[in-house]
């Protein structure tokens, strides 16, 4: 897990160029929603090591192996992909566009961050340092695609939902620069087609990387 962090990590300080600065809004966004994830993160962990019965867990872990290892004949799905790439990122923008994403976007952050670390860590929980490997096959490339997005889409949709708050609540708000502008259409317009190769690299790279991950269990 920690090597998908670093590359998350790595990945975010490339795309956020693409990021204001010196905006408070933007900043604190950032800020929160990330400290949000990590919380989230922490969480997912310690709460897979309290999963007493693994049974179900594990039954669904192995069915799902055989699939690659026997050389499963069904193509991917590559709409399934699409909606798991973008179904995060999607309920930030939308967030953004009203005065909840002031509460909600952190709350989807440490939620995506709770669902990520989960599911690494019940795999590794399951079958040990083996599964470190499995898991990276499975989350690797996503997550080091995905979660820079989101946390670009998070900051410009809380950015955007603490500009709607102010104006729907502060009878003697400043004027400020709106944060609907040329350069938030562009980062999620960036973010958005990146999302898409993802979803394309989950339907025809990832099955192969977890063919080979099952293949050495």
């Amino acid at each position: 897990m920690s090597h998908i962090l670093y590359g998350v990590i790595y990945l975010n300080k490339r795309l956020f160029f693409i990021l204001p600065q010196n905006d408070k809004a933007h900043f604190f966004g950032l800020l929160i929603c990330g400290a949000m994830f990590l919380c989230g993160c922490i969480i997912g962990t310690f709460s897979a090591g309290f999963v007493k019965d693994g049974t179900k867990l594990s039954a669904i872990l192995t069915e799902y192996l055989s699939f690659y290892i026997n050389g499963g004949t069904d193509k991917p799905d590559f709409f399934t992909a699409v909606i798991d790439a973008y179904k995060y990122h999607l309920s930030a923008v939308f967030l953004g566009l009203s005065v909840l994403g002031v509460l909600c976007i952190p709350l989807l952050s440490a939620v995506r961050g709770f669902m990520l670390s989960y599911s690494i860590s019940a795999i590794v929980r399951l079958l040990g340092g083996k599964g470190a490997l499995l898991a990276l096959s499975v989350f690797g490339i996503r997550a080091f695609i995905t979660i820079p997005c989101f946390f670009i889409l998070c900051v410009y949709a809380y950015a955007s939902s603490t500009y709607i708050f102010r104006q729907a609540f502060s009878k003697n708000m400043k004027i400020t620069a709106s944060p609907f502008n040329s350069r938030t259409l562009i980062a999620c317009g960036i973010c958005l087609v990146v999302l898409l190769v993802s979803a394309i690299i989950d339907t025809y790279l990832t099955p192969h990387l977890i063919g080979y991950a099952a293949s050495h269990i």
